[in-house]
């Protein structure tokens, strides 16, 4: 019998909460087409409110938690709503989101056990808490993934050439980073490279740092803390005119209403 006791693979997985609260919203939740680079659950204990996901309406009522998945484009809006939300990235070796091709709201029944046992680790204390909401998490998502037969992503293996370059490139993010950069970095032609990047990860080495500078720029814009000049100076670009220039073009909005949005 042969063991194979190579278990990298269980650390391929990130589960990184960003945001939790317990929140009592008004009319001024709402927003017409916004989307955020994690993926949102929300448990509605009271009043009613709607998510709008491809022209479908779903209405929040008490006792569901509802699932927008990551990079979905959704609308919003309540009268009064009284609920618990979590902001979670599950993200892959890659950097995308594990259920960023979901692209559609999910909705589930929700016990009030199992609402009250969220809201008490909603605000870890210890260590255990933390591992606790976690694991609550995952098991919520994983309920989620079976209900709606959603399409499982199987473990790549990757060259270490391709390794390494995602390495690289998730260490020195930056809108100028050059291909002939990382190839130099790695001691192999630029063309060698662009060509078993392509052929491995189903897209160019480019086009997918371009995909991680914009994932960070929206995860900069939605903790809020730094401003657009210093998030463009920090990612690399010119100046924060051609970053919001580049942002309107691939998500159309211009980065300050996106952070404004979500701060609303």
């Amino acid at each position: 019998m042969i063991i194979n006791n190579d278990i990298s693979f269980l650390d391929s997985i990130n589960v990184e909460i960003s945001a939790s609260k317990h929140i009592v919203l008004d009319e001024k939740w709402r927003y017409d087409t916004f989307s955020s680079p994690f993926s949102r659950l929300y448990f509605v204990k009271r009043g009613n409110g709607f998510l709008k996901c491809k022209d479908k309406t779903i209405n929040m009522n008490s006792g569901y938690v509802y699932f927008v998945p990551a990079e979905c484009e959704f609308s919003y809006g309540c009268t009064e709503l009284e609920k618990l939300f979590f902001h979670v990235s599950i993200t892959t070796p890659e950097g995308y989101d594990l259920f960023s091709n979901v692209n559609r709201i999910c909705v589930l029944p929700v016990s009030d056990k199992e609402y009250d046992e969220f809201y008490k680790y909603h605000k870890p204390e210890s260590y255990h808490d933390i591992l606790k909401l976690k694991t609550m998490l995952v098991e919520i998502f994983m309920k989620f993934a079976k209900e709606y037969n959603f399409e499982e992503k199987p473990i790549k293996q990757y060259s270490p050439l391709v390794m390494s370059a995602i390495d690289y490139i998730q260490n020195n993010l930056n809108a100028g980073l050059a291909v002939s950069e990382i190839s130099d970095s790695l001691f192999v032609s630029e063309s060698k490279l662009r060509n078993v990047f392509k052929e491995e990860m189903d897209i160019p080495i480019g086009k997918y740092i371009d995909d991680m500078v914009f994932k960070k720029a929206k995860h900069y814009l939605s903790d809020g803390n730094l401003s657009i000049a210093e998030i463009s100076s920090r990612l690399g670009f010119c100046d924060q005119f051609y970053f919001a220039r580049r942002f309107k073009e691939k998500f159309n909005q211009t980065p300050s209403f996106f952070k404004k949005c979500y701060k609303t």
